[in-house]
């Protein structure tokens, strides 16, 4: 598909139809929506990794036949392509599959991806993520997202409860995340921090969330 001296893009030589006038993204989608079909598993494989690529929210609908009737591999790539068209009906198949961890592909790629969610609709399917993954790199990514992008009070329960998670990063997420939810100065690191002043940051707003914040209603 593509030769410009630095790489290549291995594609499904199935084309779709001759979109004339359409923009280049359509007609790239209607070739790899016409690749789902190719009887070469890689060359699936391929359609649909180059369809969350596009990140067209009109390939959900074939994404999701897909995630439904593919084989596992097909559907995982599926669910990582539909999460990149911005797809959050899918959040609670994210949650079974990263349940079970994230430390290989698609589902790394996956809980990659869930850092830059930024849907309102998203905030109770990660939060129920967040509550059920065991993977680093899905903690941090969803405590991002939570507190980064979305900044939606209802998560500022589930933010405390990672103040005590076993990784850095993503107690460092958490202290982020309740900061700019709550303004609470305990949760708020110094002007011109640097890694040390993290831990007894996280020890200062733990305290303030055990004797004043989880009292409050977050609702």
């Amino acid at each position: 598909m593509i030769d410009d001296c630095e790489g290549a893009l291995t594609i499904s030589p199935l084309r779709g139809p001759n979109l004339y006038s359409s923009s280049w993204s359509q007609q790239m989608e209607a070739d790899f929506l016409a690749g789902l079909d190719d009887l070469d598993p890689q060359a699936r494989l391929a359609s649909i990794q180059r369809l969350g690529g596009l990140k067209l929210p009109s390939s959900r609908d074939a994404l999701n036949r897909i995630i439904q009737s593919g084989d596992e591999l097909e559907s995982k790539w599926a669910v990582y392509a539909a999460l990149r068209t911005g797809d959050i009906s899918i959040l609670p198949r994210v949650d079974r599959l990263l349940a079970r961890g994230d430390a290989n592909l698609p589902e790394s790629a996956i809980a990659l991806e869930l850092q830059k969610v930024a849907d309102p609709g998203a905030v109770t399917g990660l939060i129920e993520i967040l509550r059920d993954s065991s993977g680093e790199i899905t903690r941090e990514c969803v405590l991002i997202a939570l507190g980064e992008n979305l900044k939606d009070r209802r998560a500022v329960p589930s933010l405390a409860a990672h103040l005590s998670d076993r990784d850095l990063g993503s107690r460092y997420n958490a202290l982020n995340g309740l900061k700019n939810l709550t303004a609470e100065q305990s949760c708020t690191l110094p002007e011109g921090w640097q890694e040390a002043d993290v831990p007894p940051q996280v020890s200062s707003c733990s305290l303030w969330w055990d004797q004043v914040g989880r009292f409050r209603d977050w609702n």
